[in-house]
């Protein structure tokens, strides 16, 4: 195999990890998903670092016959990006980021992730809707749909795309802009899932002045009813309500079922926030929003500490962090830091809630399905978190959104959903774990952890259809994530991806 690739690429070889011969300390970390529930063996590596490159990788697999997977960030869920006896098109390389102020956009390579973009958009004064963890890659990311801290006031990061490089099935290139004749690929682009429609090259997306200062903090519950919890943190996201709450998550914390009424169950719960604006502006809407329910702790960063950079966190996992950062024309600008969340073997099942909203029977079906026999207190202490996150679409973007306004529009199909609601177990096992003994006890209680997964994927649940296809659950049908985006997509695929033998295709891509 080294032979043909050294002819097919004429000396200009990229690196490539094989298995089984060469450096395998190097192929063993580089085959790593970010789920490490997931272990493959790639036949080979490839970490291209252009968009040639990439065409003549693929077109090298064809002739070889095997199967391909594409990776920039690898935080697929369902570990999607790798496959034992496949080739991996590695992007990791392709680094680049360039601004272009006069157009407000930026140019984006697909191996670019979050905790590097972010600081780039920053020291430029611009950003664009942004993920919440570190290591996300930007492609995945943005077809997917793109929630993070800018949701509610930007929408989904696939709103803003607006021109991509794309190397399709037979290896050619397109450059896909709004008005170009193949813009139907690009609404395809749009929230319609990666991988599908071709491998992505480079991004082109819309950015927007950052305000002076954003704010990112979270707020704990630990003695409050669940379901009053619940309810304050959704009349905080009530359409054009709060303007400046950027971007929300709601955690609930799952627990062993204690016979308590629905009504005064206690829950652990972590409102993420992110906000535009002062300290001082804060704290005054907090004394408002938490009047009738006062938490048990606020966490909210000191605006006179003068670390550059005090912590980079789990947003969802560990508590939270924020990063300082000197623009000029401003002074002490705070910005939203990407987390680092750290790879553990996970799994996660998502709905999303109807356009009227949950409800009162709604809230306590969400209730009752975190409350479990399959749930143990001891699991949790030995390092096996269940939860849910609610993650907010609606805000002021979705609510004053026009399709007149939009004449391409996007293939995400929830603009006029409340939030997604997204069912996770996790569970860490490091070195220092196993050294502990500790390993042991974890997996005494993951296979009863998934199977809360499972329950609670297939539960009747009336208040909530669809699933977020970023939270990807290979058991759900592919309908589910693109609802009535789902044929037009099906057509794209076939009419212009140019891959007439289905080559772009996971478990979970659109065909």
């Amino acid at each position: 195999m080294e032979n043909l690739w050294a002819a097919a690429f004429k000396g200009n070889v990229p690196e490539i990890l094989m298995d089984c011969c060469g450096n395998q300390e190097a192929y063993n970390e580089k085959r790593q998903v970010f789920n490490r529930r997931f272990q493959f063996r790639p036949a080979a590596i490839v970490f291209c670092e252009s968009t040639e490159q990439v065409s003549e990788v693929l077109l090298l697999a064809e002739k070889l016959g095997y199967e391909i997977r594409v990776r920039s960030g690898g935080h697929d869920h369902e570990g999607e990006s790798c496959a034992t006896d496949s080739i991996v098109i590695d992007l990791s390389k392709m680094k680049k980021i360039v601004v272009d102020h006069e157009l407000s956009v930026v140019r984006i390579q697909p191996g670019v992730i979050f905790k590097e973009l972010v600081p780039v958009l920053n020291d430029n004064n611009i950003g664009i809707p942004h993920g919440t963890c570190g290591t996300v890659g930007i492609p995945g990311f943005t077809m997917g749909g793109g929630w993070g801290p800018w949701t509610r006031q930007k929408g989904m990061c696939c709103e803003g795309l607006v021109g991509a490089t794309i190397v399709l099935g037979d290896g050619s290139i397109k450059q896909l802009t709004e008005n170009g004749e193949d813009n139907q690929l690009l609404w395809a682009l749009r929230g319609g899932g990666g991988m599908s429609y071709g491998i992505v090259t480079e991004l082109l997306i819309k950015t927007f002045p950052l305000p002076p200062n954003t704010i990112k903090f979270n707020v704990v519950w630990t003695g409050s009813p669940a379901i009053k919890v619940l309810e304050l943190w959704e009349e905080l996201i009530e359409p054009d309500q709060n303007y400046n709450l950027l971007g929300t998550n709601l955690k609930i914390m799952a627990k062993p079922y204690d016979g308590q009424p629905l009504e005064t169950s206690i829950h652990e719960c972590v409102f993420y926030g992110y906000y535009a604006g002062t300290n001082e502006e804060l704290w005054a809407e907090m004394d408002h929003w938490f009047a009738g329910l006062p938490p048990t702790t606020i966490n909210i960063p000191d605006e006179d500490d003068k670390d550059d950079l005090l912590d980079f966190s789990a947003w969802d996992r560990i508590s939270t962090a924020i990063r300082k950062h000197n623009l000029e024309g401003f002074n002490n600008v705070m910005f939203i830091p990407p987390d680092l969340d750290e790879p553990a073997p996970h799994k996660i099942s998502s709905r999303l809630v109807k356009e009227e909203g949950l409800g009162d029977e709604g809230r306590k079906n969400l209730i009752r399905s975190l409350e479990s026999p399959l749930i143990h207190e001891e699991g949790n202490e030995a390092g096996v978190h269940c939860y849910v996150t609610l993650g907010a679409i609606t805000g002021h973007y979705y609510a004053n959104y026009k399709p007149e306004d939009h004449p391409l529009g996007s293939a995400f199909p929830y603009k006029k959903r409340p939030y997604t609601v997204q069912y996770q177990v996790w569970w860490n096992t490091t070195p220092e774990d196993t050294e502990l003994g500790v390993e042991h006890d974890v997996y005494r209680y993951t296979n009863e952890a998934l199977d809360w997964i499972d329950t609670c994927r297939n539960a009747d649940f009336p208040q909530t259809e669809g699933s977020f296809i970023s939270f990807k659950d290979s058991s759900i049908p592919t309908r589910n994530y693109f609802m009535e985006s789902y044929e037009q997509l099906k057509n794209i695929k076939i009419s212009y991806s140019k891959d007439p033998k289905n080559r772009f295709r996971t478990r979970k891509t659109i065909i």
